[in-house]
């Protein structure tokens, strides 16, 4: 039993780190300084993503470029890792690991995006029913707020309350066929958390402003 354990262990934490290398390709960061020659971490927002690459280029192409190619990190991901081992539980570490090497990527000094398009194009892979509850909640949340950053961390929220809160007889049709309803949820904690804890400061910041503009 121990052996097994370990064995299980041993491919989790080998499924991660395959998705840490995946996901932690700097797009942005890359594209960015190859069309301008900036650091995309000492312009704008800072951060490494897709709005921000659009914010400093001006280039709707390039945001878009970013856009795709950090969505499919999240998605061969959990392609690749699935050619050659079979188990939820390991897909799910290749995700978990493709959005941590988005966001903090070793190459950039652990200084990444905030992991919204990698995590997409994890979900789809293993439950694309939450990526649409996931976007009709941002478009709620954008149009109430009229600010992206805040309408990702209200989706976010809401997103991982729900999937907690939600009957069994529900998740079974959001979560893979061999996955838990437990290890579901397990996966879903770790993945928001990354992204809500991401979102954190341009949170707090847009909620800095509103109250300065209202004193």
């Amino acid at each position: 039993m121990f052996m097994l354990a370990m064995k299980i262990l041993g491919l989790m934490i080998l499924a991660g780190a395959v998705g840490y290398l995946l996901g932690s390709f700097p797009t942005a960061y890359v594209l960015v300084r190859w069309k301008t020659s900036k650091d995309i971490r000492s312009k704008g927002s800072g951060n490494v993503g897709t709005l921000n690459s659009y914010v400093v280029t001006k280039s709707k192409l390039l945001g878009a470029t970013v856009l795709i190619i950090d969505f499919l990190k999240g998605a061969a991901a959990v392609a690749v890792v699935g050619l050659f081992v079979d188990g939820f539980i390991y897909l799910a570490a290749a995700g978990v690991g493709a959005v941590l090497g988005h966001t903090f990527p070793v190459w950039l000094g652990f200084k990444g995006g905030r992991g919204l398009a990698t995590s997409a194009g994890v979900m789809v892979s293993l439950g694309w029913i939450v990526v649409v509850v996931w976007a009709v909640l941002w478009v709620l949340g954008f149009l109430i707020t009229r600010n992206v950053n805040v309408g990702n961390a209200i989706a976010s929220v809401i997103s991982l309350v729900l999937i907690l809160a939600a009957p069994a007889s529900v998740l079974m049709f959001a979560k893979p066929n061999d996955a838990s309803i437990a290890h579901f949820k397990y996966f879903v904690v770790l993945l928001f958390g990354v992204v809500i804890i991401k979102h954190i400061e341009p949170v707090t910041k847009y909620v800095a402003e509103k109250t300065r503009r209202q004193a």
